[in-house]
């Protein structure tokens, strides 16, 4: 028995759509291929062409050796971030080159995706520089924030250069010339002179007016031997660095209220009588009888000031020179805490 099948075919509108969808995805493939074609011809062209320019680049060449290349001037401003502790603004010139050569061969210029599209370069300005120089002086200034009155003025200033960096002394209070001094006393000798043991007399006309928010000394240190710079006597490629000791001297009270003066000997020879038994030898006694004068009287404060003269700069190699710093002495706050002795900030050169 036979028996017949029906065989569907597709009808016409099928075939129709079938077509256009194969070749819409025909259409599809032969653009993206045609696309990563170019593309990989492109990059390949470019990487040929920045290839060749990079030896102008990297040897900082002005020209190809035909031309100059293109070159626009730039100024580049380098600044500390606001509040910076050290402040500063550097400021360089100079001129970007474009590597615009047209001595390679460019058979494919239609595949150049930007004709501007080279190597670049920049070149700043060299400025010759001198060899740094020194500041003659270095000056070490120190104010009072507060606790000083016309009620208990400041009577004796014993100023112990022995840490100058030169070894010679420094000069005398708000001077730039004459003797120099290892060891100098500053009294208003209109009213008072100190013993010679103390130190070199010094007069300090208007030292008991000074009072809170004024400058209590102006020192300066000879920071240069023979039109030269110093250095440091240990190892040339180190700073030089020094320290000045100052001992300050006001009236003296005990627990009842009573005071007692440096200038007055029978208060001089009571108050020793209080130190006579220390004994040098012991580092807790010596730390003491380093801040009396000669006759064992205590001074009120005796200050430490430290300072640079001259550093080695780590970014540059070349020594940084220092011309001087402020100290601010508050003698309301306890010796041992903080804003008791306070630096400021060193001004400096290169």
């Amino acid at each position: 028995m036979n028996r017949k099948r029906k065989l569907k075919g597709m009808t016409l509108i099928e075939v129709v759509i079938s077509i256009a969808v194969y070749a819409v995805i025909g259409l599809l493939l032969t653009e993206v291929m045609s696309l990563v074609n170019a593309t990989m011809k492109a990059t390949n062209q470019l990487n040929r062409r920045l290839s060749y320019e990079a030896k102008f680049a990297d040897n900082l060449l002005l020209s190809d050796g035909s031309r100059a290349f293109d070159s626009t001037a730039v100024s580049i401003t380098l600044s500390s971030p606001p509040g910076a502790a050290h402040a500063f603004t550097l400021t360089a010139n100079g001129s970007e080159y474009m590597t615009d050569t047209q001595n390679m061969t460019r058979a494919e210029n239609n595949l150049i995706i930007n004709e501007n599209t080279n190597y670049r370069f920049m070149v700043f300005t060299k400025t010759p520089a001198g060899a740094p120089v020194p500041s003659e002086f270095f000056y070490l200034d120190l104010t009072i924030d507060g606790g000083v009155d016309s009620s208990n003025p400041i009577t004796k200033i014993i100023v112990d250069a022995t840490g100058a960096p030169r070894g010679d002394g420094i000069y005398a209070n708000n001077e730039e010339t004459g003797a120099l001094y290892t060891t100098q006393v500053l009294t208003d000798q209109s009213k008072h002179t100190a013993p010679a043991s103390d130190g070199t007399a010094v007069n300090y006309i208007g030292l008991e007016s000074v009072v809170s928010g004024n400058r209590l000394l102006h020192l300066a240190i000879p920071a240069t031997q023979g039109g030269a710079a110093l250095v440091n006597r240990t190892n040339h490629d180190l700073g030089v660095r020094g320290q000045i000791i100052v001992k300050i001297f006001r009236t003296v009270k005990d627990k009842g209220g009573t005071g007692y003066n440096w200038y007055k000997d029978e208060d001089a020879r009571l108050i020793k009588k209080a130190y006579d038994a220390l004994n040098p030898a012991v580092p807790a006694d010596k730390a003491v009888l380093d801040t009396l004068d000669s006759n064992h009287f205590p001074s009120e404060a005796c200050l430490t000031l430290d300072f640079v003269l001259s550093a080695p700069n780590p970014n540059t190699g070349t020594m940084s020179y220092f011309d001087g710093v402020e100290y601010t002495w508050n003698p309301t706050v306890a010796a041992n805490e903080a804003g008791y002795l306070q630096a400021g900030v060193s001004a400096g050169h290169n």
